[in-house]
């Protein structure tokens, strides 16, 4: 349980400390211009435009070049050749066999069922009203009238005889069944009123006759029957009838009335097969590999060469306008842009974002122009190539160090925003090379294993990079090659296969290079301090720690104590303990200017402070903040120990300077304001500054101890925790309450650890605590006293 207790706890200060102005006038600043520019380079918004257009630009820029039409027997002056690899139409070809296939289709007749629905209601009709006319008096009957109704409705011309013989056979029912039956057979044959309408081949071919959506028959001419054979038919089937020649006669006379043509040509259903059967014909394609001869110098312009150069000039003339993929390229990447810093944003401080977000934008568009200069060269190579594992052009694009950008940000961000770019990285990988979705997989595999490899080998080496690059993303990507090829049964080209691998292995090589080239010029112009560059500023060689140690040797002793608390609490909590230490070893390097005036390296016979008032001691004790931050500006130290520098003393009070003014300047201990004594701050913004702060003070306080006893040390610490809490030191520095603890118990347990006491020197009282009484060492004996320790303590 930890021995911290905040039972005492203020969670509400007193009157809040303004820190001075610089200005003296309290008065708000006027418009600046120079303000408006920074703010306008500090916006995300126009580096989102600015990346999306250069990126859209590098990624759709595809300059496209016609090739010389000649006229036929004119001879090249220059070889032409193909300037890309071309999938080409063959427009000729393809319309011609369109063209064969609309003349193939055969005439189309349709047979039309409302023809012999009519007519079964015309007879229907004449029988009903031969039925009515029979219910006529003997005396009211006109035959002239009846044959007159049946002409201008029917259109039947029947004499007397045959209406006096139907009255004699009643209009019967019979009679109507039986020419409706024959109407109906020999309608469903279909009839044509002449055969000399076959205009359209089909005595040749044929016709395809529709009787329905669902039914189509081909037919030839002798398989119809025109009108007139439909009907010399009809007589002859009314003559095989069982019935009364008067019935037969009868049915002869009413069936050239009902029998009429249903079959007839439809030029819109001719049409609409012509249509289907063009479009049924698929294009003809041929490829034409990019660089491929089409017609040398001097040689004579053949028909198969001029068709080939026009058949490519109309591809190339079909393709978009590279302004159209230009501005796809451009609305896209701002889409993508502005999600990523959206989500950059809520992961980290606005600062931190939009430089992962500038890093970011920078990598992808060198790693576009990377990409398309290695196709380039890949092409070029691959025509050249006599060796047949650099002779495939597709298989160098497993070759591009597409790892590459990866690996710095894993290096110098750490794993999130590394994974943020892999997937980004792999987007544009799969667009720039047409969809390719099973290229996409392998940047993406390639780079999760490129941020794992950062993690394996540490981020404190440079060569972690190239170790990753060796020894994890080459040998996975040699396995998702094979991987991709069982996935797309393409096991069977061993020579493809072969061919990748190698590429795979070189892009895995290539990448970790390239990444380690790169990194110096990242880390200064992102300014990141990296594991590796703080190892080299926590070296004790170097000129400010050499100096530090000559000049103030109390204040550098009391930074490498500083350090050893501070890096150990930060392990307790997880912070970067490297910081911590380069922050916590260079939080007093401004005490080189002045050190006489600081107690750790004053000269106990002269006290510098004797003759100066307490506000003049205060301003020279602040002003090491100041000088500290100088000397780090001279010596280019990066931002994040300067500001360790800077805030490692907050806005605090010089306690004991600010007790002694009071006791000199008023007995009453009310008048004096704390201003003066305060350093400007401002507090710690981070908790690697808090850290080192309280390290800082902490050791500082236990120096004062006369008995380094666990409860004292204890007593130290949390009063030194209490203080800084109650003053709003660490307001800002998010530390939470089991921060505090862990870190309380870290430097109880190192401090008990610096002040453990040895045992004594046997023969030895250095603190005089008796009197030592000579001994006599008789002759004989070989005891010798023991060496005395090369330091004495004062």
């Amino acid at each position: 349980m930890s021995f911290i207790s905040f039972k005492n706890l203020r969670l509400f200060k007193g009157p809040s400390f303004s820190p001075r102005r610089e200005n003296g006038q309290g008065q708000p600043s006027q418009a600046n211009p120079a303000k408006s520019v920074r703010v306008l380079f500090e916006s995300p918004f126009l580096y989102i435009v600015l990346f999306a257009l250069v990126i859209g630009f590098i990624i759709s820029y595809s300059p496209t070049k016609a090739l010389p039409e000649l006229k036929p027997g004119e001879i090249a002056g220059a070889d032409i050749v193909a300037p890309a690899d071309l999938t080409v139409e063959d427009i000729e070809t393809t319309e011609a066999q369109r063209r064969d296939a609309a003349e193939a289709v055969l005439p189309v007749y349709v047979l039309d069922p409302n023809v012999f629905l009519a007519a079964e209601e015309k007879i229907r009709q004449f029988f009903a009203l031969g039925r009515d006319w029979l219910k006529t008096p003997p005396d009211k009957k006109d035959y002239g009238q009846i044959q007159k109704t049946v002409q201008d409705k029917f259109g039947l011309e029947l004499g007397t005889p045959a209406f006096v013989t139907m009255e004699k056979e009643g209009f019967g029912p019979d009679l109507e069944a039986i020419l409706i039956g024959l109407v109906e057979k020999y309608s469903g044959r279909g009839i044509i009123l002449s055969k000399t309408l076959f205009t359209h081949g089909e005595q040749e071919r044929g016709f395809s006759l529709i009787r329905s959506r669902e039914s189509e028959k081909i037919l030839r001419p002798q398989d119809i029957r025109e009108i007139k054979e439909a009907k010399d038919e009809f007589v002859v089937e009314i003559n095989k009838l069982e019935l009364s020649a008067r019935k037969k006669g009868i049915l002869i006379s009413l069936s050239f009335g009902f029998v009429a043509p249903n079959v007839s040509f439809s030029d819109i259903a001719t049409a609409a097969k012509k249509d289907k059967a063009r479009l049924d014909v698929e294009s003809v394609f041929f490829t034409i590999k990019k660089g491929k001869v089409l017609l040398r110098k001097g040689d004579e312009a053949a028909a198969e060469a001029l068709k080939q150069i026009r058949l490519i000039n109309q591809n190339l003339r079909t393709r978009q306008t590279w302004l159209t993929n230009f501005l796809g390229a451009f609305l896209l990447f701002v889409l993508l842009l502005l999600s990523i810093w959206f989500y950059l944003r809520s992961l980290f401080s606005r600062r931190t974002a939009l430089k992962y977000f500038l890093m970011m934008g920078l990598t992808l568009a060198i790693a576009l122009l990377t990409y398309k200069t290695m196709l380039f060269l890949a092409n070029i190579s691959s025509q050249n190539a006599r060796i047949f594992l650099f002779s495939n052009a597709d298989s160098y694009k497993f070759a591009f160090p597409y790892q590459f950008g990866v690996l710095l940000f894993a290096f110098l961000t750490g794993n999130t925003v590394a994974l943020i770019y892999a997937i980004l990285n792999s987007l544009v990988v799969g667009y720039l090379f047409g969809a390719n979705y099973y290229l996409m997989i392998f940047s993406l595999i390639g780079g999760l294993a490129a941020i794992y490899g950062i993690k394996y080998f540490q981020r404190q080496k440079r060569t972690s990079a190239i170790r990753a690059g060796i020894f994890l993303v080459a040998p996975l990507n040699v396995v998702v090659i094979i991987t991709l090829h069982l996935v797309r049964a393409r096991l069977a080209g061993l020579d493809a296969l072969l061919a990748e691998i190698l590429m795979g292995v070189a892009g895995g090589l290539l990448g970790a290079a390239l990444a380690f080239v790169l990194q110096p010029f990242y880390e200064k112009i992102f300014r990141f301090l990296t594991q590796s560059k703080l190892l080299e500023l926590t070296n004790s060689d170097s000129e400010i720690f050499r100096t530090m140690a000559m000049e103030a040797p109390g204040s550098y002793h009391h930074s490498l104590l500083v350090a050893s608390l501070a890096e150990k609490a930060a392990e307790a909590i997880r912070l970067d303990p490297l910081l911590v230490k380069a922050g916590a070893l260079y939080h007093d390097v401004g005490k080189i200017k002045m050190p006489e005036y600081f107690i750790e390296n004053k000269n106990r016979k002269i006290d510098v402070h004797k003759d100066l008032t307490p506000s003049m001691s205060t301003l020279v004790i602040i002003n090491h903040v100041k000088e500290g931050v100088e000397i780090a500006r001279k010596a280019k130290l990066p931002p994040e120990i300067k500001e360790i520098i800077e805030q490692h003393h907050g806005n605090s009070l010089v306690r004991y300077f600010y007790q002694k003014a009071k006791e000199k300047y008023d007995p009453d201990l009310q008048k004096i304001g704390e201003e003066t004594y305060r350093y400007p701050g401002p507090p710690p913004q981070t908790k690697e500054a808090a850290l080192v702060m309280l390290a800082d003070s902490i050791e500082a306080a236990s120096r004062s101890l006369k008995v380094h006893k666990e409860e004292n040390l204890k007593r130290v610490i949390t009063d030194i925790f209490d203080n800084y809490i109650k003053d709003g030191q660490l307001d800002e520095s998010n530390f939470s309450l089991k921060d505090l603890r862990m870190i309380a118990t870290s430097f109880l347990a190192t401090l008990t650890l610096i002040y453990q006491p040895r045992v004594e020197y046997p023969g030895f009282d250095f603190e005089m605590k008796k009197k030592k009484k000579p001994e006599k060492t008789p002759k004989d004996s070989h005891d010798r006293d023991p060496e005395p320790p090369k330091e004495i303590p004062d």
